[in-house]
């Protein structure tokens, strides 16, 4: 971890709920193995490809807490008098959070802390990882994140800032099979069609089902990079997502699904795919055959017991393994779609 050309701040925990701040406490070090071993691993192997690959030196701030929600990183002036957030202010209200540990999930603490300092930089672009604290509500993540970016994009005046984020990764929680983690991937892969100027990271494979901390760093930060050296920085040659559901015909009783980030192919080719699932008319999920057609981005999907399918689901649980990937060896994203 020894790179002079790389150079790190870390921005020490801070919460202000009463407003925000114009200073914090963090100094410029040099990358080396001594200042990088309380720095994010993830955010280490994302500035070491991008300095490689650029052969230009990259500074890199964290700022980061683990446990809390999108609406801690948010501005208050952002949630004030807008309905979004009505409900999510009264439950944080200052009276109703005593717990120590609670206080750092109180609405906009930590952008006042944290963030508010640091406005002044000229920030390249960001990149996010969520952990499940906004998992028990996709349909409200799924505004609260878009109204976060845009505020990111409005305090560090650069309004097409690149924001490129982490998929919540596999992790039985309360549950292997149950489908709340599953929901808000969902919610995640929509929102990368909704958002302008952001990429998501699959992570399909770098999960854990008993350990809520998942443990392949590299590959998480490799794969946020490549979405920075890909769209940010235009570097050509590579692929930088993983197949992407883009759309589906249903042939009798097969579903046949094209993907995006799969032309140069899928793999494994010739052998049955893990991870897949049919819901039939009833509404009863069962499992499903899955193979590669021929070498190309297109997978059929089909159960010789359900006639009829309705919905197709990959890797569509808490915690499911599939081994779907294009040929960077990147893996598909967990998706579910209703047939039409």
């Amino acid at each position: 971890a020894d790179f002079p050309e790389i150079r790190l701040f870390h921005v020490e925990h801070q919460m202000a709920p009463d407003g925000e701040k114009e200073d914090c406490t963090g100094k410029w070090v040099v990358c080396s193995p001594e200042n990088l071993k309380d720095f994010s691993a993830i955010g280490f192997v994302f500035g070491r490809k991008l300095h490689k690959e650029l052969s230009t030196p990259v500074g890199l701030i964290q700022s980061t807490w683990g446990g809390t929600h999108a609406e801690s990183w948010t501005s208050m002036k952002v949630m004030e008098n807008n309905p979004l957030y009505a409900d999510v202010l009264k439950q944080y209200s200052k009276e109703k959070v005593s717990r120590e540990k609670d206080k750092c999930k109180v609405p906009a603490t930590l952008w006042n802390g944290m963030i508010a300092p640091i406005v002044g930089y000229t920030v390249k672009g960001n990149i996010w990882y969520q952990g499940e604290s906004n998992s028990a509500d996709p349909a409200l993540y799924k505004k609260l994140f878009p109204a976060m970016v845009a505020q990111w994009r409005e305090f560090f005046h650069n309004p097409a800032m690149p924001v490129y984020y982490v998929q919540i990764t596999p992790w039985q929680a309360e549950g292997k099979d149950r489908l709340d983690r599953a929901w808000f991937r969902q919610c995640q892969l929509e929102l990368m069609q909704e958002v302008p100027n952001v990429g998501m990271v699959t992570t399909t494979d770098a999960g854990s089902e008993k350990f809520i901390h998942p443990p392949y760093k590299i590959k998480v930060g490799q794969r946020l990079a490549y979405w920075a050296l890909a769209k940010t920085y235009g570097k050509e040659g590579f692929l930088y997502a993983g197949p992407l559901y883009k759309s589906h015909q249903l042939k009798e009783n097969v579903v046949e699904i094209t993907f995006e980030h799969g032309s140069d192919g899928l793999i494994p080719e010739n052998q049955k795919l893990r991870g897949f699932e049919l819901v039939d008319e009833k509404g009863n999920i069962v499992p499903a055959e899955a193979e590669i057609i021929n070498g190309s981005a297109r997978v059929k999907v089909w159960n010789d017991s359900v006639p009829h399918p309705v919905e197709v689901r990959y890797c569509f649980r808490n915690y499911m393994e599939g081994d779907l990937f294009n040929n960077a060896e990147i893996p598909a994203s967990p998706f579910r779609v209703v047939i039409h």
